[in-house]
């Protein structure tokens, strides 16, 4: 017994060290059940955040494909619009239809609601051969000298009224004049019907008037180119000019 109670007195020692071990590693196992815990709820979040960008990897791979078939669909419509426009489409007259390749400040473009009568429709043949359009401004000589206008009794011609003008002034005093030659260096004529311009003295023409005698000759009036105007007729006289009328050449044409 006494052994026994010796014994026991010194176990209590080693009791305690394995009481206190027992507890040290309980409290261990405590904590590393606590990380264990946080890393698992770690991984779960970290899981969640994977797995959410996936999905929105997902998302945009659809997005993508979308556009990617949107951008088709429109180039394919583009492409048949071009091909359509090309054969039914008319373009608004008040767009430019073409633009330089240097400066697209210049342009070009159709007017159509000027000359055109409504419901018309107009083809314009493309000649098999490249150069520079005309324009009426080129060819007024040509368009004017078909155009007769009757002046009445003003001894007033205007150019632009007609390549061919009557003139039947009341008898009296008359004076000549012309206006909107065209400018100097261009050839430009005007025939006139003058009919009775002698009644009341032989008319007063612009001091530029040069006349053309019966032998070729050019002289400074009328009266030296022995021209005697008409009182009771027409004289068919041809006016032309290449200084824009400063200088005018005077033909009477008589058989």
């Amino acid at each position: 017994m006494d052994a026994f109670v010796t014994w026991l007195i010194l176990a209590v020692t080693q009791f305690a060290a394995l009481a206190s071990n027992v507890f040290g590693n309980a409290t261990d196992a405590a904590s590393s059940a606590s990380n264990a815990g946080t890393s698992l709820a770690n991984a779960n979040l970290a899981k969640g955040a994977a797995e959410t960008a996936r999905d929105a990897a997902q998302t945009a791979k659809g997005l993508a494909e979308t556009a990617k078939g949107q951008a088709e669909r429109a180039r394919d419509a583009a492409a048949g619009s071009a091909a359509m426009a090309s054969g039914i489409v008319a373009f608004v007259d008040s767009n430019s239809i073409a633009k330089g390749s240097l400066d697209a400040s210049k342009q070009v473009r159709f007017e159509c609601d000027t000359l055109i009568p409504t419901g018309t429709v107009v083809p314009l043949t493309v000649p098999a051969a490249g150069g520079t359009i005309a324009v009426l401004s080129d060819l007024q000589e040509l368009v004017r000298s078909m155009t007769y206008y009757d002046n009445g009794p003003s001894t007033a011609v205007a150019y632009a009224n007609g390549g061919s003008q009557r003139v039947a002034p009341a008898s009296g005093a008359k004076t000549m004049s012309f206006t909107g030659w065209p400018a100097s260096g261009k050839h430009a004529m005007q025939f006139l019907e003058l009919v009775n311009i002698g009644q009341g003295g032989a008319p007063a023409w612009p001091a530029g008037a040069r006349f053309i005698r019966y032998d070729g000759a050019v002289v400074s009036t009328a009266a030296i180119a022995n021209i005697t105007w008409q009182t009771g007729g027409t004289d068919y006289v041809m006016v032309s000019t290449r200084d824009g009328g400063t200088t005018l050449i005077v033909s009477v044409l008589r058989g």
